[in-house]
Parts: C-alpha cells; structure tokens; sequence
C-alpha cells in the first residue's frame, strides 16, 4: 500500500514541484526584463538632456564668436579712421582763420535760434516761405516779419512793414482830349505793430501809410475774442459791407479792386462790430454801427462831428455750406488767391444792407442813402473765383428825385504752377445813375502773378480795358501795370 501510494504520489509531487519553480523563474526572468527596460530608458533621456546642454552652449558660444568679431571689426574701423587723422594732421596742421571761427559759430547760432526750441525761450519768431509768425496775436499774422511775447502769452508785440512799387502805363481816349501817361509811384508802403495785453483774448492793431508824402494812421483798433462765435471791434477800421473792399490790398488776386467795389464800398470809420462765426465755421455775422462821417468829416468848433446826427449801420451774414475757408481771417480780411490751396470744395453765399451809407469816404448830406450787396465765391485747389452784385438808393431829405445805381464783378485765377505762377482776369461794370444813358462803365482786366515767396515777395502784371459810354464815341482806355510786392 504505501509503496503504491509511493509510486503514484511522487511523481505528481515533482510535477507540482517543477511547475512552481517554472513560475517562480518566469517570475523572475520578467522583473529583470522590466528593470533592464528602465535602465535602458533614463540611460536615453540622460544623453538627450546632456545633447540639449551642449547645443545651447554651442548657440550661446556661436552668438559670442559674432559679437566679438563686430567688436573686433568696429576695433578696426577705429583704428583705420586715427591712422587716417594722424596722417592728414602730420601733413598738414589745419589751422582756421578767426573769419572762419567766427562764420562757424554765426551758423551754429543761427541754426539753434532757428530751432522751435530756442523760439519757445526766447519769444522770438520769423516768418517762413508762406507760414505766418506762429503765437502772436494780430488780425493778420502775415503781416507782421518779428514778434516777441512774454512766456505766459498774456503780452505779445509784433512789427511788420509792407511795400508796393508800381510801373503803370495809360494810354487814354483821344476823343475826349486826353493824353497818355507814363508813371512810377508808390501804391502801397504801410508800417503796421500789434498784439495782445493783459490776456490772449484782448487785442490791439495800429497801422501807418507812407501812400503820400505825409505820413497818415490807416488802422487803429481793439478787439476782444473770448469765443469763435463772439467778438467785439472797436476804433476806426475798414466798415465789414462788401466782400472785396475787406480783402487785403496785399492779397488782391488782381492789382486792384474792381471799379463796383471801389464805387459802393463804405472805407474806413470810427465804429463797433460785434461779429462771429458760429455753427462750427459755417456761417458769419457782422452787426455793426459807425459813425458815418468818413475820415475827413465836417468839423463844427474846431471838433470832427456827425454833420446830420445819424449813424451808419451795417449787417452782413454769410453761410459757407462747405466749411470755412481757411484763406479767409475774419479780422482783416479775404486773400483772393489760391494760394492756401483748398483741399476741399469751399464755397460761400453772403449778403449784406447798410443804411445812412457813405459815398466812398464822404458823408452824403440830406440824403437817405442804403446799400444792398450779395456775394458768391468758390475755392477748389488751385482754383478761386468770387463774385459780388450792389445796389444803392439815395433818397434826398428835401423830397427831390432818387437815384439808383448799381454795378457787379466776377473774376478768377487758376494756379497753374502750384503756388507759383497764376493766372487772373475780371469783367465788372457800374451804372452810377440808372436814369442817366451815358454813364455806363465796364472793366475788362487779365493778369499773371508770379510768388517768389508767398505774398511776402511777388510780382504782378495785368492789362485792362475800360469802356465809358458816353453821347457820340465811347471813352476808352488801356492799362498796363507792373508791380513789385515786398513784406518784411
């Protein structure tokens, strides 16, 4: 029995047996496998962290190499350049004169007080090509050559002068007994100061004319401008009626105005304006009262009074439905060129009524006078043109006849090199008496203008015809005008 269970049983125990070593073993064989795997693994990723080190240190050697050798050639180029200073100096010691020392430093200096540095300290502007003196107070800073103003710029004084010399040849109607004339005269030379006191928005103008041999006061007047849309004008100034007559005579596009303007305009006088731009620059007004008796008026005791007691007044409004016109100052005045050239389309309707008006500069006696006037006008670029209508009635205290005249102008000018050379022409006509046949006058005017500097150096040169009717032959005569412009 026990040999039996000895032959069965021990063979089945050393199956057992072998089969839990086999188990055992393959145990073991795949825990070596698992940590060779592993080894292997961070053996890898060791040699790829040492791989990366050594490339960044590589770039960061290649990047020193590169600035070492940019050193090294700048090193060179140093080098090069004292060589080269040590040789021209050995050859020659340069030695300047004191001329040259002293021409060096005019430039340096001058240079500096050109900067907008030296400017802003010293209060001290000139004027460039077509720019204005920049900072000051005048009604036209154009005007004006040197301004000085305290650093706050509540007191600013500006100085400028303005010369005109014309050559005019006439040849006149022989019908009518006249001769022709050759003359050289002066038609302009004015000395002009201004600026402003105790603040920005208080301001003063005084204006001289050497016209004539005496010397006379053009202008003289305050004006305060707290707001666009609000200011007030007070002394004696051009009367704001017609369009042309306050354009500036140094800004005309023609030598003179029109023969309607100089027919119905109202000159100068002793006077208050309250005027505005309001609606962002799309309209003016002027409302204004003068004393109407000229620059000359009656005098009563030894006094300049009012002959008749009664004042001139004056509105005048106007719609730009375009913008404002940037060659236009509210101030003093219109420029009638192009020469600020317009980017956009700019155009203008205005009117204007002024009763107990002057003739010219003359008070009118016993007489109602009242003018009417509208205007038109474009500005495109190199292009300008403007027009004006006036009508007047004059209306005689003692009951007698009225009498009705009016007259127009329309002219243009086209740039056609850009702030250079301009062309110009003009028709107008005025009929001083409606009722009268032979009293009709008409303008024919062409003319070129060449800038050299702006309206600061130009000159002009225009032809004009004019036509008198008159009972049997018309009353002719031709122009010719040259005239050389100068500000400084």
């Amino acid at each position: 029995m026990i040999l039996i269970k000895l032959r069965y049983g021990l063979p089945l125990f050393i199956l057992f047996y072998a089969a839990h070593f086999a188990g055992n073993a393959q145990n073991a064989i795949a825990q070596v496998t698992v940590q060779g795997k592993e080894a292997f693994q961070s053996e890898v990723d060791d040699l790829k962290r040492q791989l990366n080190q050594m490339e960044k240190a590589f770039l960061a050697q290649q990047k020193m190499m590169k600035q070492m050798e940019a050193l090294a050639l700048n090193q060179q180029a140093q080098i090069e350049e004292l060589r080269n200073r040590i040789e021209t100096v050995s050859a020659k010691p340069v030695v300047m004169a004191k001329e040259e020392i002293q021409d060096e430093v005019k430039q340096e200096v001058g240079s500096y007080l050109a900067s907008d540095e030296a400017r802003e300290r010293l209060g001290l502007s000139l004027p460039g090509q077509y720019e204005p003196v920049n900072g000051y107070y005048l009604p036209d800073k154009e005007k004006a050559t040197i301004g000085f103003q305290t650093k706050d710029g509540n007191y600013s004084f500006n100085l400028g002068f303005r010369f005109q010399s014309r050559f005019t040849y006439r040849d006149n109607s022989e019908d009518h007994g006249e001769t022709d004339k050759t003359d050289i005269d002066v038609r302009r030379a004015r000395l002009c100061f201004g600026g402003n006191v105790y603040s920005k928005d208080i301001n003063y103008y005084v204006e001289l004319d050497g016209d004539s041999f005496e010397v006379n006061t053009r202008d003289y007047y305050v004006w305060w401008s707290p707001l666009d849309e609000f200011n007030v004008k007070t002394g004696y100034f051009k009367v704001p009626a017609n369009r042309q007559w306050n354009s500036s005579g140094f800004k005309l596009l023609l030598q003179d105005r029109s023969i309607a303007c100089d027919a119905f305009k109202q000159d100068r006088d002793y006077g208050l304006d309250v005027f505005g731009r309001p609606f962002d620059g799309h309209a003016e007004y002027h409302a204004a009262i003068f004393r109407g008796a000229g620059q000359n008026p009656a005098k009563t005791l030894g006094q300049d009074e009012n002959i008749d007691n009664e004042l001139l007044c004056l509105l005048t409004a106007r719609y730009y439905p375009f913008g404002w016109y940037d060659s236009y100052n509210i101030v003093s005045g219109w420029d009638e060129t192009s020469l600020k050239r317009e980017e956009g389309f700019k155009a203008i309707i205005g009117a204007s009524v002024v009763s107990n008006a002057k003739m010219g500069d003359r008070k009118l006696e016993d007489t109602d006078s009242i003018i009417g006037g509208v205007d038109l006008g474009v500005r495109y670029k190199r292009f300008t043109w403007d027009s004006e209508y006036y009508l007047r009635e004059n209306d005689p205290e003692s009951g007698g006849d009225s009498t009705t005249s009016d007259g127009f102008y329309t002219q243009a000018g086209y740039f056609v090199l850009p702030q250079k050379l301009e062309l110009a022409a003009r028709y107008s006509a005025l009929d001083p008496d409606n009722d009268l046949p032979d009293d009709f006058q008409r303008e024919y005017t062409a003319g070129i203008n060449y800038y050299f500097r702006g309206h600061r150096s130009k000159i002009q040169a225009d032809m004009s015809h004019f036509v008198t009717d008159t009972t049997g032959a018309d009353k002719d005569e031709n122009r010719c005008r040259l005239q050389y412009q100068l500000i400084f």
